[in-house]
């Protein structure tokens, strides 16, 4: 008969930090594996490398948390996550969740490859609160004649935390989220099972599992909601101004952000105006931009201050 352990939050939260900690030694260990054993001729977008690569941080990331008592389990096919971390030895029911101490949702982005195919579009209503969201960047990379797959960067934090400014964002540009009581097909059970269903600024369906009666005129859905870069833009002040009051306030929020402006400046380049990054270049360098470009300021003020994202997070009180 299975003992389970019923974990508690200050055992999450350690449980974490250690998860957090170990992500360098994770991502070397993978890069380490697939240099050596997934050398191959040529590099093929689309070729399903991604599972690949989150399978291995699964894997690595169980072994180098060994001395921690902690491992990474791996969930069915029918759960929304990817895995959990769980204790080592003691026993586990994914259906139940009894023994586990947090999920993880797992992404990765191809750097060549189609941004829209990458999204983290679960509604925060089903998220858990310890819930983390992985995302692992990466490319091909070659010797000039074979090539291998190579995770440029990754980010781990808080699912909750990376909801609540897509979620937000997702206000801002006109969108909403179906209401306990008020589902567009008239549900009369309780809870609705579309409560907290995104919708576009049309009212159509973000999702497949959105309300039957918000479907497109000629989609089934729109699957703009939650897209790991398209989350992010700012097509107006308004929008602008939840981003920086979303950065602003929270760690999570900016870490993510951070890490999608590591690897697409271009997003950086227009999550602000001319004015702030003027400002910006302005304040790091203590010289008048003149003429000088976004990208040319940008390049000229990280050049001067790697950490100035920290100066975007309060750009407009420079």
């Amino acid at each position: 008969m299975p003992q389970f352990i019923t974990p508690t939050d200050e055992d999450a939260l350690g449980a974490i930090a250690v998860v957090r900690a170990a992500m360098p030694h994770a991502v070397d260990s993978v890069n380490e594996i697939v240099s050596e054993i997934f050398v191959t001729r040529g590099g093929r977008r689309g070729a399903g490398l991604g599972l690949l690569l989150e399978g291995l941080w699964g894997a690595r990331m169980s072994s180098i948390m060994e001395t921690s008592g902690l491992e990474i389990g791996w969930l069915a096919d029918n759960h929304y996550n990817d895995y959990a971390c769980v204790q080592r030895n003691v026993d586990w029911n994914p259906d139940t969740k009894e023994g586990e101490l947090f999920r993880i949702e797992a992404k990765t982005m191809d750097q060549d490859a189609d941004e829209s195919k990458g999204h983290f579009d679960e509604p925060q209503t089903k998220i858990g609160d310890y819930e983390q969201l992985l995302v692992l960047f990466w490319k091909w990379t070659s010797d000039g004649k074979r090539s291998w797959p190579w995770v440029i960067d990754s980010f781990i934090g808080s699912a909750c935390g990376v909801a609540s400014i897509r979620d937000a964002l997702h206000l801002a540009r006109g969108g909403s989220f179906v209401e306990l009581g008020e589902c567009p097909d008239g549900c009369v059970d309780q809870p609705c099972s579309h409560t907290g269903e995104p919708l576009n600024a049309k009212g159509v369906r973000e999702r497949s599992s959105g309300p039957v009666s918000s479907k497109g005129a000629n989609v089934s859905f729109a699957a703009n909601f939650g897209g790991l870069v398209r989350m992010l833009k700012t097509a107006n002040a308004d929008a602008r101004a939840v981003f920086n009051q979303a950065r602003l306030e929270d760690d999570v929020a900016h870490e993510y952000v951070s890490f999608i402006h590591r690897n697409f400046p271009n997003e950086e380049w227009n999550a602000y105006s001319t004015a702030d990054w003027r400002r910006l270049f302005t304040s790091v360098t203590g010289k008048q931009p003149g003429a000088l470009s976004i990208p040319q300021m940008q390049e000229a003020v990280a050049a001067e201050n790697p950490d100035y994202r920290e100066l975007l997070r309060v750009v407009d009180k420079l």
